[in-house]
């Protein structure tokens, strides 16, 4: 993910953690199969085939009916997903789409048929098609974005085909950041065409077109913490500068209940909108667009529309009474639509939707985010283009026996050479290496002052809890490397820096970028500075939904393990037992670790011997823990008692092997 240059911390101690979450369903009508090694998947459906877009920013995930989201209402498979990351066992679920999808319906004669996605069963009247996906850049050592995909579905009744074509980018303009929009940011929507053609013999004499969500905007949700029912309290709004249909977090993060009285310790707000807005509609640019054109729509869970003739009246309330453009609903179980139509369509002809599915933190950041997808219609997606990203190989990032972090990356001298295809000369200018980090934690209010953005006046992002790092940042720009220092780090293709700034037990991100000059073209106009971004860099991951797809991964992780340590000049000798951190403190592993609980091993005793007893003793000699070490190498003590609890303040002698010494602890 994203973060300025604000946080650079020596990092000490030591620290793994780990997270247990009880799954429950979110709705009674929850479809799902319990034995699927995924997780909790939808049950699986004959021809049913996922795909994503992943950009960092934004995941979007729609299958081959035309259902746009997670469809098992689980939080496993990403689906409008902001900010990023398919983060199995941390944090990066801020919200996800749950059972959303296209209402499609046609008045042939007065007779409505629909091929309705999206709903509580997988379609109304659709047939699933073929999905596909490709790289749609230039190639040719330069960047390949966008990500280009496609999906077929048909409505039969209604002899309706339908193609969707989605495009992303991922690179984030000038900077680094985690909350804020640039202007040149091309990572924070997906562009979405669909085609809807008529390939029966009957004229369609109004055809309803609209997009239908339910996004669960929340706090930081571990993976998924079902025990919370943070679906329960989110706010719909509307824009009509951008024509934005948006879905943001209604908590009260003030008070320690949230607005339906729900405990929330421990969790951050973060100002998330997710929104969608048309930028065609059947020939129409947006700029000639009227608000007029645009169906905004939201209901609660218990009203749901049943039937085609509801989901009409619904879809085209616009049309008469009861378009909720200027009426905000207080914070409850959320769904939104937003419509268009009907429009006529003759038997062989096709209409034609482009909107965009967009993110942001605030109002400001969703409007620009908005304002950056205008700009990618208007160039007919021939965004102004970075350089290539990088590669790092799955083991590209080790640690060595010194007990630091090497990252070594490609990047061919043809690369380096390449000619920007805008500009028509050669701009790379450099190498950034950007590294998260479990510790220490980060805090929101701390980033979006440092950034310049102001939350929603729904949320206080101060009075959220610190949140620990995890493959979707915040990232720390930690080496910049200008085009004529290249050479220092490597050649021939492949390059490496030596972090020094590491500590055993922490577990780190990184990724590299390439960036490239300022410059001017005669599409584009003057562009700034703009670096790749990691959705090239790393090798794919099979798909969440256990199907056997495939989508792109986000940086692998890379614990500083005392295993690949040389030990020298401990008293003499490499086989002497110690322990880590001594004295172990509250504050500081609250500080640097994010964990004082019982989740989290605390302690580490090293050079531990494969049957080694080890044994803790209070002052009184009382045996307060025992275990015995299973491999050679080392032992993690959580602080946990043999009696299930947390040992508190106080001295304590620990025996490993024949060997024996003291431990404070402070809390």
């Amino acid at each position: 993910m994203k973060n300025k240059n604000i946080f650079k911390t020596v990092l000490t101690g030591v620290m793994i953690c780990g997270l247990t979450t009880i799954l429950v369903a979110k709705d009674a009508l929850d479809v799902l199969d319990k034995s699927r090694v995924a997780g909790r998947t939808f049950m699986p459906v004959a021809d049913q085939t996922y795909v994503y877009h992943t950009n960092g920013d934004l995941w979007m995930g729609w299958d081959s009916y035309g259902n746009t989201g997670d469809q098992t209402c689980s939080a496993i498979i990403p689906g409008w997903v902001y900010p990023g990351s398919n983060q199995s066992a941390g944090h990066g679920y801020l919200n996800y789409n749950c059972r959303a999808g296209y209402w499609i319906i046609a008045d042939k004669g007065g007779t409505l048929y629909e091929g309705t996605t999206g709903q509580y069963d997988i379609s109304e009247g659709t047939e699933p098609g073929e999905t596909s996906g490709s790289w749609g850049g230039s190639g040719s050592g330069y960047n390949k974005e966008p990500w280009v995909t496609n999906s077929t579905w048909t409505i039969p009744t209604a002899e309706i085909t339908v193609n969707a074509i989605r495009r992303s980018w991922s690179f984030n303009g000038t900077s680094n950041t985690y909350f804020k929009v640039g202007e040149h940011d091309y990572n924070d929507f997906v562009i979405d065409e669909v085609h809807v053609i008529n390939n029966g013999s009957t004229d369609i004499d109004g055809l309803v077109f609209g997009a239908k969500a339910d996004h669960d905007c929340t706090w930081n949700v571990p993976f998924p913490d079902w025990d919370y029912a943070f679906w329960t309290d989110d706010i719909v709004d509307y824009d009509a500068e951008y024509l934005l249909t948006m879905e943001l977090d209604g908590d009260d993060p003030g008070s320690a209940a949230n607005d339906f009285g729900i405990d929330d310790p421990a969790r951050e707000y973060r100002g998330v909108r997710v929104a969608q807005m048309p930028l065609e509609i059947d020939g129409t640019g947006y700029n000639t667009l009227a608000q007029g054109d645009v169906n905004h729509m939201w209901w609660t869970g218990d009203e749901d529309p049943q039937t085609a003739a509801s989901r009409k009246t619904m879809a085209t309330m616009v049309k008469g009474a009861g378009d909720k453009k200027e009426v905000n609903p207080s914070p409850m179980d959320m769904r939104y639509l937003q419509s268009y139509g009907p429009y006529a369509l003759a038997a062989g002809d096709t209409l034609k939707f482009i909107t965009a599915v967009l993110a942001g933190a605030g109002l400001a950041n969703t409007q620009q985010a908005a304002a950056n997808a205008r700009k990618a219609y208007d160039w007919n997606w021939n965004l102004p283009k970075p350089p290539a990203a990088p590669q790092i190989a799955a083991d590209g990032v080790i640690t060595n026996a010194a007990g630091k972090v090497e990252v070594t990356w490609t990047y061919s001298d043809g690369k380096i050479t390449a000619v920007d295809p805008d500009k028509g000369v050669a701009d790379f200018a450099g190498f950034r290496i950007y590294k998260a980090a479990t510790a220490p934690r980060q805090s929101s209010a701390d980033i979006m002052s440092a950034e310049g953005v102001s939350a929603d006046a729904e949320g206080d992002p101060s009075a959220g809890t610190k949140f620990t790092s995890a493959a979707t940042g915040p990232y720390t720009l930690v080496l910049d490397i200008p085009a004529a220092s290249v050479g220092d780090y490597g050649g021939n293709g492949t390059y490496t820096w030596t972090d020094e700034n590491v500590a055993i037990g922490l577990t780190y991100w990184y990724y590299v970028a390439a960036y490239d000059e300022a410059g001017s073209d005669d599409v584009h106009g003057s562009v700034p500075s703009l670096e790749s971004y990691y959705t090239m860099c790393y090798p794919m991951q099979a798909a969440p939904d256990g199907g056997g797809g495939q989508i792109s991964s986000v940086p692998p992780a890379t614990t500083v393990s005392v295993e690949t340590l040389t030990y020298e000049g401990l008293s003499g000798t490499t086989t002497d037992v110690f322990v880590a951190p001594n004295p172990w403190r509250g504050n500081v592993m609250e500080t640097f670790h994010g964990a004082t609980t019982a989740n989290t091993y605390f302690v580490r005793f090293y050079n531990v011997k494969s049957g080694d007893a080890i044994r803790v003793f209070d002052v009184g000699g009382n045996l307060v823990y025992e275990s015995t070490a299973s491999a050679a190498g080392s032992f993690d003590w959580n602080l946990v008692s043999r009696t299930r609890n947390q040992v508190v303040t106080g001295m304590y002698y620990w025996q490993v092997g024949d060997q024996s010494g003291k431990l404070a602890v402070i809390r």
